[in-house]
């Protein structure tokens, strides 16, 4: 008897493309489909290492037949045999996976940066004229008090958005290991395109923030950029000031030579009658201040939490702190019940937390116009979604320019 015919939905059947064992990512992803039990990894081709490939379908308890040695065969043995394509191989291969993936018309699950500019991105939305599934993995907007943070802006609970701070340090391309040589990152950390890596890396999750807490456009940037680490021929740390929609003002800060700081993601959010602060070393409680001067902590178990206590967060009690796999996890749920959506409506509504080529898109643009911005001196206008202005052609113009 099926688990369907027993009142339990059957699990949805993924593949992955890439997240072999050595691969930190692809653990992330194992483990986060696994906590809530709604989806099966049943396929995949791993890595381009043959060994590597098989150690991984061994582990994964995928069967030796839906281990796959290449990407072609993946998508030819298995169009209509999955409920979704993960795509977790490096951000320059991700626009030819993709397309190729959803013109077979498998719905796809990337990992961010969905492209590495938006030109690729409309390439991929020309790939999904038929309508199949398309989201992105911005796995940090899983946490359940930046969810209930959200909920508060949506509320007015903060006034009128007046400023809102996020920063993304981190210390690898500065440390050293034990033996006093530096830590060394992929090859393809290595290397900077027309948007430079630490932006795909790290600034796509700035920016989903920055949209996913204050749905604002952004509309302006003036930002600069630096080589402060052990490999002068990439960038490694981005300032940006950037003007939304709406008056919010933006500040952002990434990179990845911020000694002492293993992953400092901190966002602070000001506005008119209160503010707020969450770091992810402390995902359980933000710190919250209003206008007659009051200062308060808040966790799931705060009288006012509306969001954040939701049983499908409950995983263990209050106090007890919900982690990095755990949001994943939330991300994953909401993945899922996106996928259904689609399945079992010819109209669906759009899932309000699982973000796609339209996020993706947008967050390049902004990315595109930083490096513009910096390569320029001056501020640089972001151009809306639709209207293809020239930020990008300065940008191939001034391609020479990006080494260092």
């Amino acid at each position: 008897m099926s688990r369907s015919s027993q009142g339990v939905p059957d699990k949805l059947r993924l593949a992955f493309l890439g997240g072999a064992v050595n691969s930190a990512v692809g653990r992330a992803h194992r483990d986060a489909i696994e906590l809530d039990q709604k989806f099966d990894l049943v396929a995949g081709c791993f890595s381009r290492h043959e060994e590597i490939n098989r150690e991984t379908a061994e582990q994964y308890r995928i069967l030796p037949e839906r281990c796959h040695s290449d990407f072609g065969t993946l998508l030819s043995k298995e169009a209509g045999n999955i409920d979704a394509l993960v795509v977790l191989t490096p951000t320059q291969q991700h626009t030819d996976q993709v397309v190729a993936a959803l013109e077979a018309g498998i719905p796809v699950i990337s990992e961010k940066a969905l492209a590495g500019s938006s030109a690729e991105t409309r390439i991929i939305d020309d790939a999904r004229s038929n309508g199949t599934f398309l989201a992105v993995t911005y796995n940090y907007t899983g946490y359940p008090m930046l969810r209930e943070i959200r909920g508060m802006v949506e509320h007015g609970v903060f006034g009128e958005l007046q400023q809102i701070h996020i920063e993304m340090p981190q210390e690898s391309f500065l440390r050293f290991r034990r033996d006093g040589t530096p830590m060394t990152p992929q090859d393809w950390r290595l290397r900077d395109g027309l948007v430079p890596t630490v932006s795909l890396d790290l600034g796509v999750h700035v920016h989903s923030l920055l949209h996913f807490l204050t749905q604002r456009e952004p509309e302006e940037v003036c930002a600069t950029s630096q080589s402060f680490g052990n490999f002068p021929q990439v960038l490694d740390n981005v300032q940006a000031l950037v003007r939304c929609a709406g008056g919010l003002h933006c500040s952002m800060w990434y990179g990845k030579t911020a000694l002492g700081q293993r992953n400092g993601l901190r966002v602070r959010l000001y506005g008119s009658k209160a503010s707020i602060e969450w770091l992810q070393e402390t995902p359980e409680i933000a710190h919250f201040y209003d206008r007659n001067g009051r200062k308060q902590i808040l966790d799931r178990a705060s009288p006012d939490i509306m969001i954040a206590n939701a049983s499908r967060y409950e995983r263990f009690k209050a106090g007890h702190p919900s982690g990095f796999i755990e949001a994943f996890a939330n991300y994953y749920a909401d993945l899922a019940d996106a996928l259904l959506q689609r399945k079992t409506n010819s109209a669906p509504l759009p899932h309000p937390y699982v973000l796609g080529l339209d996020e993706a898109e947008e967050g390049l643009r902004l990315l595109e116009a930083i490096e513009c911005s910096r390569l320029e001196k001056r501020w640089i206008e972001i151009e809306p979604r639709g209207v293809r202005r020239p930020v990008i052609e300065r940008l191939e113009i001034q391609a020479p320019q990006l080494a260092l």
